[in-house]
């Protein structure tokens, strides 16, 4: 039996890779299993060079993420809501356990922390704008309310 304070995931839905070279390893995934690329950016952007797949652009921002900077590598958890993210932040808050990242990647919002061994996890809720490929790391803060958080993804692009 469940209690009110337990957290949903919707499962992992996309995880992110290590790959000495991003742009030619998304060509594989390309060829190879029909994905298409629909992000990515190069060396001299904050996160290295990078390149994003999906083989659903409609449904997901990506289902594969390569990185050449391996300290990047992670498995990401979606959840239905902002709430239901809210509420997975407060549970890892709770728990002590130090958050690493926070970011509003205009696909969707996001945080990042590690397993007991190290591993990255991200829990992300998709916004639904697919207006800006990725990568995009604007801040996000948990502690603002909805109407504004929605507002400045309103006003991106």
């Amino acid at each position: 039996m469940q209690d009110q304070t337990t957290c949903h995931n919707t499962g992992v839905h996309h995880v992110g890779l290590h790959a000495s070279d991003p742009a030619a390893s998304a060509e594989f995934y390309k060829d190879v299993l029909g994905m298409q690329i629909v992000g990515g950016s190069t060396a001299d952007h904050p996160l290295g060079a990078s390149a994003f797949l999906s083989s659903r652009p409609d449904e997901e921002s990506h289902e594969i993420a390569l990185f050449a900077d391996p300290a990047l590598v992670h498995l990401a958890f979606k959840v239905s809501s902002l709430a239901e993210l809210r509420s997975f932040h407060a549970r890892i808050v709770e728990k002590s356990i130090p958050i690493k990242f926070m970011f509003n990647h205009g696909a969707s919002f996001a945080f990042y922390f590690d397993d007991p061994d190290g591993n990255m996890i991200e829990v992300y809720w998709p916004t639904g704008d697919h207006r800006l490929m990725q990568p995009q790391l604007f801040p996000l803060d948990l502690s603002q309310p909805d109407e504004v958080l929605l507002q400045k993804l309103a006003e991106m692009a």
